[in-house]
């Protein structure tokens, strides 16, 4: 009979901690999303499914070692709503902050892998081992540059690292630049990174692979491009002409503005990034409209969405020259200028030669210096 009442009282004592652990899941308000298609609901096992059906006494032990969770407590200064979420590869988790931007959460991680954090409209990424527990203070008056993680040394590393980008302002020329000066400006942004993961013993490691490994994907990727665009015309060379139909279906093309420079919009309506563009080249056009700069947009929509394209330019108070290619993708423009990805902004000399096929975007600083470098000649 004591067998008994000491077995029964263990199984208890199990189960009294099953029901703490949802409680104090609860409490922390967190709220965990599949990231599917159907957006919907998972509720995290407390109980992963490595364990037995039957749990026996002598199991506890075994039990207890599947369980590998990450603790993950903040503070958000100057915080912009009440919400710290994280994503990993599949998941999306939200915790509520208090009154102070403070922050707690905690949720099973199997293995070693990159968390986004997003908050406001900030967003950065983080690294995590299962069992960690870290800390992150914020300020979000700079959100990157204020950024620190206690407990987790990957974390710093990338906090750095995400700053280091941001100051080198580092863009490969794969139009302009020969095999050899790409390969070496490559070499020359990364070789930091590699020291600096060096400096805090993170060689031969889990994460340092994964940061080699997407350093020589870019690699790869930049590399490559530039043999795909060897034959897209350099800086001062004769553009590849163009012509397509406007609004009323008159055909225009961009040899037809020979004498004046013509500013080059590659986009679709489709577009979330070009969409965002809009606003900013709308008012570029208005601001540079009396000066010998043509601004010109092609969309390269497809047949069906024409009538979409012309309501946008009426709407949304498109200037200058609207042009379409219903071939979308297809498009002899994305073919000559090997064009990948829009929106793509090209700019053209008054004698027809190319200043740059990849030109700065409406809603960068650094489109207006060069505007304002042609209105003083």
């Amino acid at each position: 009979m004591k067998e008994k009442t000491n077995i029964l009282t263990t199984l208890l004592i199990i189960l009294s901690i099953s029901v703490l652990l949802y409680i104090n899941i609860d409490k922390e308000e967190v709220e965990t999303i599949k990231s599917s298609e159907e957006n919907t609901v998972e509720t995290i096992e407390i109980f992963p499914k490595l364990v037995k059906k039957e749990t026996k006494l002598n199991d506890v032990q075994e039990f207890t070692s599947y369980i590998k969770q990450v603790v993950i407590t903040g503070e958000i200064k100057f915080k912009k709503n009440r919400e710290a979420r994280f994503f990993t590869r599949d998941t999306s988790i939200t915790a509520k902050t208090d009154f102070k931007g403070r922050f707690s959460l905690t949720f099973p991680l199997d293995s070693s892998g990159y968390i986004t954090f997003h908050h406001g409209e900030e967003t950065t990424v983080m690294y995590c081992n299962p069992d960690d527990t870290v800390h992150i203070t914020i300020n979000t008056n700079q959100f990157d540059e204020t950024i620190t993680y206690t407990g987790s040394t990957e974390s710093n590393y990338l906090a750095w690292k995400y700053l280091y980008q941001e100051e080198s302002s580092f863009s490969p020329d794969v139009f302009n630049n020969t095999y050899e000066e790409l390969s070496s400006s490559l070499d020359n942004f990364f070789n930091p990174m590699i020291v600096e993961l060096n400096r805090i013993n993170m060689n031969n490691t889990k994460f340092f692979n994964a940061e080699l490994e997407w350093m020589n994907q870019a690699r790869e990727y930049y590399l490559k491009r530039h043999e795909q665009v060897k034959n897209v015309p350099k800086i001062g060379e004769t553009a590849i002409n163009f012509t397509y139909p406007d609004k009323d279906s008159n055909m225009v093309s961009l040899s037809d503005f020979k004498g004046s420079y013509v500013y080059v919009d590659v986009w679709a309506t489709w577009c979330g990034p070009c969409r965002y563009e809009i606003p900013f080249l709308v008012q570029l056009e208005k601001d540079y409209h009396d000066t010998n700069i043509v601004f010109m947009s092609v969309s390269v929509d497809t047949e069906n969405a024409k009538e979409k394209w012309m309501n946008m330019i009426k709407n949304e108070n498109l200037g200058g020259i609207q042009l379409i290619s219903t071939d979308g993708w297809k498009s002899q423009i994305m073919k000559d200028y090997v064009i990948n990805g829009i929106p793509r902004f090209m700019l053209f000399d008054p004698d027809g030669n190319v200043i740059s096929v990849d030109a700065a975007r409406p809603s960068s600083d650094e489109i207006r210096e060069i505007f304002d470098g042609f209105v003083k000649q």
